[in-house]
């Protein structure tokens, strides 16, 4: 209102009489006595401000894609799935990224360790002299282009696929790649043939004579219903972690036949195993101590041994796993009531 307002009395007076050099000035004291009249506030020309700049109290700093790859020391209580929350990662990433720590089971974990952090989601890979581009990206189900356009590769695009001329030992970071889990800590033992898990450990049976046949449903196999560590994860975890306290008694989930009873090789520390009879198999992992033996017959609720924290373990539970002929292992929270 104020412009228009100076603009009709500028109308009224005129600018014919007015010289250049003075014009702001004049134009000032031509306006005041006018602005008066329309009861509008006096004001003084003053030195030209420019254009101002608004204070900006939330400033904000872009972020760019990380390209290498971190490390990152275990500390104490940390677990596959907090550390790859803190990347923003799949614990799968994490998993694939670091076998030689971990070889694929995610109760290696130890504190102290050091540990390769993606900069995406994918895998590692470390290349082997004979390789092709070609071979890699097929075995990880990506494409080749993917791992040339990843920059920290840095590969050129022109590169020849079958003889990239690529260094052994040289990391390659393959973004979205994905591979089978290493899984030879709990394959499918049979009364039938529980000599085959003889690759375990010492815990394994020879031979067992059949007995009494499970329900097909399941109970919980410790006085507790609460998950402490790891839950389910088909890919990192087949399996649940029930927290409780050490000596804790371990209970058949179903009836069924002891296949596997002591120690495991492969970071379980004491496991009972049990085959159902009816296609189903149940493991109960780091026990304090057994309490069953080669092929004895239980029913649904017996106790097979004491909760603990033996093997990789960071703290007492019982690694509870279900395994199905037809389904594979389940997530057991699935089948228990």
């Amino acid at each position: 209102m104020l412009v228009v307002a100076a603009g009709l009395i500028l109308a009224r007076v005129g600018l014919t009489g007015l010289p250049a050099a003075a014009q702001p000035a004049q134009i000032a004291e031509a306006i005041q006595p006018a602005a008066a009249e329309l009861s509008l506030p006096a004001f003084e020309f003053g030195p030209p401000l420019g254009i101002q700049r608004l204070p900006e109290l939330n400033t904000l700093i872009p972020t760019r894609p990380r390209l290498d790859v971190l490390k990152y020391v275990v500390q104490p209580g940390d677990t596959l799935f907090g550390i790859s929350d803190r990347f923003g990662l799949k614990p799968e990433t994490v998993l694939w990224g670091n076998f030689e720590a971990l070889e694929d089971n995610p109760h290696s974990l130890q504190s102290g360790q050091e540990l390769n952090i993606l900069p995406v989601d994918g895998t590692l890979y470390s290349w082997t002299e004979g390789d092709t581009l070609v071979s890699v990206a097929g075995f990880f189900g990506v494409t080749t282009q993917d791992i040339l356009d990843w920059p920290g590769n840095r590969l050129a695009q022109n590169v020849d696929l079958l003889n990239p001329d690529i260094a052994a030992g040289t990391v390659l970071v393959i973004p979205g790649g994905k591979r089978e889990t290493v899984d030879w800590r709990a394959p499918r033992i049979t009364r039938a043939n529980p000599a085959s898990a003889r690759i375990l450990g010492p815990g394994y049976c020879g031979s067992v004579v059949d007995g009494p046949v499970g329900s097909g449903f399941f109970i919980w196999p410790a006085p507790g219903r609460y998950i402490s560590g790891y839950t389910y994860d088909p890919v990192v975890h087949p399996a649940i972690d029930i927290g409780g306290s050490v000596g804790n008694a371990i209970y058949a989930a179903d009836a069924g036949v002891v296949v596997y009873a002591g120690w495991h090789n492969g970071g379980y520390g004491n496991v009972v195993v049990l085959d159902h009879g009816n296609g189903w198999q149940s493991l109960y992992a780091h026990l304090d101590t057994v309490a069953v033996g080669c092929g004895d017959g239980l029913f649904q609720g017996n106790v097979v041994g004491a909760m603990g924290c033996t093997g990789n373990c960071t703290g007492p539970h019982v690694h509870f796993e279900l395994m199905s002929d037809l389904y594979g292992k389940v997530n057991p929270l699935n089948f228990l009531p």
